[in-house]
């Protein structure tokens, strides 16, 4: 008897033993775990894009906006965040929104983390902090401080008569005034209401910010990781959430793999990995495309004329082909949140509104398609591109420098070569290629993001300058094109062959970005498409799929990505199987 208990107890621990080698994620029980670049630790401000996407996509982990942008099965949704919507009233001149903002929503700082003396994490209660109207005004007063460094600035303030609002009353009621740009929808209006909101003492400039009132609270940064813990007050499904550095990005996939990790939130070149292939193990979800390649052209380089031969020169469905390897034994699948698998087709772009956005999708531009004959006698012997490997994409820019010096292809004039960031702010290219990250598949377009940021590609800054008649009314600045300040390096500083198109270019863009009517932003959009296959400042590549991958541990249906909706958005969701 005792014979067969010692030998069925062996089996069991045998057992135990294979499922543990087999499914080493069942040590990440309750816990999250996804990876990062040890030398790019994350840093998150709400408001401010980062050169680290993953710092972007940990908003949704510790803050709530008034309403919170997610996703299912079949579709973007909003959900009450600090409000709930109580009516949308339509005068002439303005939509009023008001709002009923939820006034026991606790900040993190409400609570206490500590170890005990079992050495386990506890949270203790402290004085409860609660949200209110002050926190909401604060954000707003950053968000305006920021100005065009803010995506959200660039949204509300084309949204919204003035970044303020009137209230609350004794309901706890408030008042934003929506201008008359568009009927506004109950959606319409809590995407864009969906800004991450800070307490009111916070630092307005301060490096980070980690107080919130998302599902998980900041648990500290040591050497091993950045570690979530779930805020007591939401009713989050997985108690933690970890980030692990790793030395870089090319061992994610057998990190995940091996059971180390158990989230994978981009895939090298957005493409399906061979590695995590056993879908007994993993499972794959995907949302839309924010990131898009092109090369972006020299205008004080290349003339009009070797512009327009050097875009004809350059075949983008050539490039995307070889990037995934189509057709060869080391293709790299694909497949969209629709579910549609290697439709490659799809992600070729043809005008600086990607294919996936909502002006190519609405019909609203034309894309060039036929871009005609190049005439190489108008360029030069060596067509000189330059990138940056040290802010995101290694492996896809690597592999495009690699595409673009093939002598086989483009007649053997490209020189494609990596250099630092100071390199790049020079300007001694005649192309960029560069990833345009963060557009969102809506009308708001952030046109700012490609003709007037930094060529800087270690901050996000804007080089919009404006002027004020005194009466409220703003005019662009001939300053914002100033040669050095963008990575077209367009110039206003002086006449030259182009001044009046380039100054049309602004006139559009800015009127784009700041038009109160969406027939007019419509126009806008129209004629800078038009005005940009005359100039032909870029050629236009492809965008990147967005893939993510999951262990087993989780429940595959809890986890849903779709859209534009970020892939953390429903993170306090998501459970492991039982």
């Amino acid at each position: 008897m005792k014979k067969g208990l010692i030998i069925g107890g062996g089996l069991v621990l045998a057992a135990a033993i294979v499922l543990f080698i087999l499914k080493p994620w069942k040590n990440l029980d309750n816990h999250i775990v996804i990876p990062y670049i040890a030398h790019q630790q994350p840093l998150i401000d709400p408001h401010l894009p980062s050169s680290i996407p993953l710092s972007d996509k940990l908003d949704e982990v510790l803050f709530d906006g008034l309403f919170n942008v997610s996703a299912t099965r079949g579709g973007i949704t909003y959900e009450d965040g600090l409000a709930e919507l109580v009516d949308i009233r339509k005068g002439n001149r303005a939509y009023e929104v008001v709002l009923r903002l939820k006034p026991r929503k606790k900040w993190h700082n409400s609570y206490e983390i500590k170890t005990n003396e079992d050495g386990e994490t506890v949270i203790e209660d402290k004085k409860a902090v609660y949200f209110t109207a002050r926190d909401l005004n604060f954000t707003l007063r950053r968000i305006q401080r920021l100005g065009s460094l803010s995506p959200d600035f660039l949204l509300l303030s084309q949204s919204m008569e003035r970044l303020e609002f009137s209230g609350p009353d004794d309901n706890n009621e408030i008042i934003f005034r929506f201008k008359p740009i568009r009927d506004w929808s109950s959606d319409d209006i809590k995407e864009m209401l969906s800004f991450k909101i800070l307490p009111y003492d916070s630092d307005v400039m301060a490096r980070e910010y980690t107080d919130g009132t998302g599902p998980y609270m900041d648990a500290g940064r040591e050497t091993e990781g950045i570690h979530f813990l779930k805020n007591p007050a939401e009713t989050a499904n997985v108690e933690h959430v970890d980030l692990k550095p790793f030395i870089d990005n090319s061992t994610y996939t057998t990190e995940l793999n091996n059971g180390n990790i158990n989230v994978l939130l981009s895939t090298p070149y957005g493409a399906l990995s061979p590695i995590l292939d056993d879908t007994s193990d993993f499972f794959v979800k995907s949302n839309i495309s924010t990131t898009n390649f092109a090369l972006l052209f020299n205008t004080q380089r290349l003339n009009r004329e070797q512009r327009k031969a050097l875009r004809a020169l350059i075949n983008n469905k050539v490039v995307m082909e070889r990037f995934f390897k189509v057709g060869s034994p080391q293709q790299r699948h694909i497949v969209d949140y629709k579910g549609n698998r290697d439709n490659y087709d799809d992600y070729l772009n043809y005008s600086l509104f990607p294919s996936t956005s909502y002006y190519v999708e609405e019909n609203i531009v034309e894309p060039l398609k036929d871009k005609g004959t190049p005439d190489l006698s108008l360029l030069p012997d060596s067509i000189v591109i330059q990138a940056t490997l040290n802010f995101g994409y290694r492996e896809e820019y690597s592999d495009l420098i690699e595409i673009f010096n093939d002598p086989a292809l483009f007649s053997g004039r490209l020189r494609a070569r990596a250099v630092n960031n100071e390199e790049l702010k020079k300007g001694n290219y005649d192309a960029l290629l560069i990833a345009i990250s963060g557009y969102r598949n809506n009308f708001f377009f952030n046109l700012y993001n490609i003709f007037l940021r930094e060529p800087d590609l270690s901050l996000h800054k804007i080089n919009l300058v404006t002027d004020s008649d005194g009466k409220g009314n703003r005019s662009f600045n001939t300053a914002s094109f100033a040669g050095d300040n963008n990575f077209f390096r367009l110039d206003l500083s002086a006449q030259g062959d182009e001044y009046n198109d380039i100054y049309t270019l602004l006139d559009y863009v800015y009127g784009f970005m700041s038009t109160r009517e969406v027939s007019d932003r419509h126009e806008y959009a129209r004629r800078i498409d038009l005005l940009d296959q005359e100039m032909a400042l870029g050629s236009w590549l492809f965008s990147l799929p967005s893939t993510a991958y999951f262990s087993r541990q989780f429940d595959e249906k809890s986890i849903n990505l779709y859209g534009h909706a970020a892939q953390l958005s429903t993170i306090e969701k998501w459970r492991e199987k039982k």
